[in-house]
C-alpha cells in the first residue's frame, strides 16, 4: 500500500506541474522512509527502456531515486540504497496492560448481565422481547467463555475488574423495571428496550476498544474471539430496534386493541 501511495504522490505532483487542481492522496498516512522512494524501472536498452525519465514528479524535495535493482552492479556506491522499514519487535509500551485491563472490565460487565438479563426477561410483557433477552443471556454466557479463552491465550488469570459503568446501567435498568409496573405494557417494554440498548452500546464500545488493541498487538486469535462477541452485541442491538418498532405501533392503538395485540404475541 505504501508503494501505491508513492505512485499517487507522483501523479499528484505531475498534475500540479500542469496547473491542475490539487489531488488528495487519502487519509491513511504512509510509512515514513518508504513513500518517497522512486524506483528507476528503465533497463537502459530497447525501444522503451533506454530513457530514464525524470521530472517534478520524481525529483527534488525528499525523493530518493533508486536505480533499477535488476541492473545494479553490486559494487558499493553504484546505486542508492533501498530504504526498508519494519514494525518494532516489541509492543508499544503499556498496550499489553491496557488490553488485559479492558478484558477484565468487559468480563465483569458480562457477569453482571448474566444476573440482570433473567430479571429483564421476567419483566418483559411482549413475548418477542422476552425471548430476545433469553437468547442474549445464552450469548452472554458464551461471550464469557470467549473472554476466558482470551486470558488463556495471553497467559493471564481471568480475573474480573469491577466495571462501574455497567453497575450504573444495571442499577438504572432495575429502576426502569420497577417504574414499568405502573405503565401500560407497550410503554413499559419500550422503556426496558431503552435500558437494554444503553447496555448494548456500552458493550459494543468496550469490545471495539479491546479488539482494536488486540489488532495493534497482532493477537489474531484474540481479535477473532472478540469480533464474534462484538457481532453478537451489534446484532442484539438491531433486534431490539426491530422489537421497538413493533411496540411503537402497538402503543398507538386504543387500550383494548393494544392489550389484544400483546396477548396475541404471547
Amino acid at each position: 500500500m505504501t508503494r501505491e501511495i508513492t505512485h499517487m504522490k507522483a501523479f499528484a505532483l505531475a498534475l500540479e506541474s500542469m496547473g491542475k487542481p490539487a489531488f488528495s492522496i487519502g487519509r491513511v498516512a504512509p510509512t515514513p522512509g518508504l513513500v518517497d522512494q522512486f524506483f528507476n524501472d528503465s533497463t537502459g536498452a530497447g525501444d522503451h527502456g533506454e530513457i530514464d525519465t525524470r521530472g517534478p514528479w520524481n525529483e527534488g524535495g525528499d525523493w530518493v531515486f533508486v536505480e533499477s535493482p535488476a541492473i545494479q552492479s553490486g559494487e558499493p556506491g553504484a546505486a542508492s540504497a533501498i530504504v526498508t522499514e519494519s514494525s518494532p519487535a516489541e509492543s508499544p509500551e503499556g498496550l499489553d496492560e491496557l488490553l488485559i485491563d479492558e478484558l477484565r472490565d468487559i468480563l465483569h460487565a458480562e457477569k453482571q448481565l448474566t444476573k440482570a438479563l433473567p430479571k429483564m426477561a421476567e419483566a418483559a410483557r411482549f413475548d418477542q422481547l422476552r425471548e430476545l433477552f433469553e437468547q442474549h443471556l445464552a450469548e452472554t454466557e458464551t461471550q464469557i467463555e470467549r473472554l476466558n479463552e482470551c486470558f488463556d491465550l495471553l497467559g493471564k488469570t481471568a480475573r474480573a475488574k469491577p466495571c462501574k459503568g455497567m453497575m450504573g446501567l444495571v442499577e438504572e435498568g432495575q429502576e426502569i423495571m420497577e417504574e414499568g409496573e405502573k405503565k401500560n405494557a407497550a410503554a413499559a417494554d419500550l422503556a426496558l428496550i431503552g435500558a437494554a440498548q444503553r447496555v448494548e452500546h456500552y458493550e459494543i464500545s468496550g469490545y471495539t476498544t479491546a479488539r482494536n488493541l488486540a489488532q495493534q498487538l497482532r493477537h489474531s486469535a484474540i481479535v477473532a474471539l472478540l469480533s464474534k462477541s462484538l457481532a453478537e452485541e451489534e446484532n442484539a442491538d438491531q433486534l431490539l430496534n426491530q422489537v421497538a418498532r413493533s411496540l411503537m405501533s402497538v402503543a398507538k392503538m386504543p387500550a383494548a386493541i393494544e392489550q389484544a395485540a400483546i396477548d396475541g404475541a404471547e
